[in-house]
């Protein structure tokens, strides 16, 4: 982010950030099905080693590389074919001398001075192969622990969980990973022309939209949105309602009603339910007068334009941060 000095989104957002605690707001324990999206709230450490156990890279050959160091297309090395060692299955023997063992991709390899030879550099017989060039130890082979290592950092506080997460803690056999609690969002859609969508529309009037996007912007966003109510420009009305909200919630966010009947209407309601009250009262920017930020018994509310593109484009630059900075971003 830009200096906060030069940068009157930054400025805002510091003055707001300073006047309420950071999150996260607690801790949960998700299984592995829910936690796409989520935020981790602790350092998660490798369980196993990654992969864990040496295993073959390609179908092929084991052998021990001693009985095929002077292979090549004039001296060839007749290897009789003992086996095969299926994935899934564990292999702990020693290979015996001028012996092998046929393997997939992803078998199982014992430890010992082995490499997998590949097809193209051998010749099928009844009962074996010949094997036309020679191989150093670990060739074509996993060895394990070659990815990640047990005890190894992972992932990281703060990360946000996505698929790929999901694959790595699947792979280290992880059902369920800690996470920060969503923050609960009320949602306010202020305007006397304001009408809920069973009502018919009449002139001067406008449905509401900004309950539904802001709803889902905070879904977007990793909280969990309450939708409360549309509120008329009613000061005690919406006081209680205010109140109410914020007794079953997080945070809050208000469109609209920012100069209703000519006078700072949503500034003198924030002011009167607590202190601190309103922080930012306009930020000096196209558009920004709309834009308010108050804290109200140390929980934040941001209130956006009631037009429903500028009411998305406040909360880009103010409610998605104070989501992020409650979650433990």
């Amino acid at each position: 982010m830009n200096n906060p000095q030069n940068d009157p989104v930054a400025e805002a957002l510091k003055r707001f950030f300073d006047a309420f605690p950071a999150g996260p707001l607690g801790i949960e324990a998700v299984g592995l099905g829910e936690c796409n999206g989520r935020i981790v709230a602790n350092d998660i450490a490798a369980s196993v080693d990654s992969p864990p156990f040496s295993r073959a890279l390609l179908e092929g050959h084991l052998v021990n590389v001693s009985d095929i160091s002077g292979a090549g297309g004039n001296s060839p090395v007749t290897l009789t074919v003992t086996g095969t060692i299926e994935p899934g299955r564990a292999y702990t023997d020693a290979l015996p001398a001028m012996t092998c063992m046929k393997l997939s991709t992803g078998s199982f390899v014992p430890e010992g001075d082995y490499a997998v030879v590949r097809h193209m550099d051998i010749v099928k017989t009844d009962n074996g192969i010949i094997v036309k060039k020679s191989y150093n130890r670990g060739d074509n082979i996993e060895p394990q622990g070659c990815d990640i290592k047990k005890g190894e950092v992972i992932i990281r506080l703060g990360t946000k969980v996505s698929p790929k997460e999901i694959m790595l803690l699947a792979s280290q056999g992880m059902a369920s990973i800690s996470v920060t609690r969503k923050p609960v969002v009320a949602i306010y859609c202020s305007g006397n022309e304001i009408l809920r969508h069973s009502e018919p529309l009449k002139p001067g009037y406008v449905w509401d939209a900004n309950s539904y996007t802001l709803a889902s912007l905070v879904e977007e966003c990793g909280g969990l949105p309450l939708v409360v109510d549309i509120m008329k420009d009613d000061m005690t009305t919406f006081q209680k309602t205010l109140r109410g909200g914020l007794t079953r919630s997080d945070m809050a966010v208000i469109s609209g009603g920012t100069a209703a009947g000519g006078k700072e209407f949503i500034v003198e309601l924030i002011n009167s339910i607590d202190d601190p009250g309103v922080v930012v009262n306009g930020v000096p920017m196209r558009s920004g007068k709309p834009l308010i930020m108050g804290v109200v018994a140390e929980k934040p509310i941001v209130c956006v334009a009631g037009y429903p593109p500028e009411a998305m484009r406040g909360f880009e630059l103010f409610g998605k941060p104070t989501i992020n900075r409650l979650l433990g971003v």
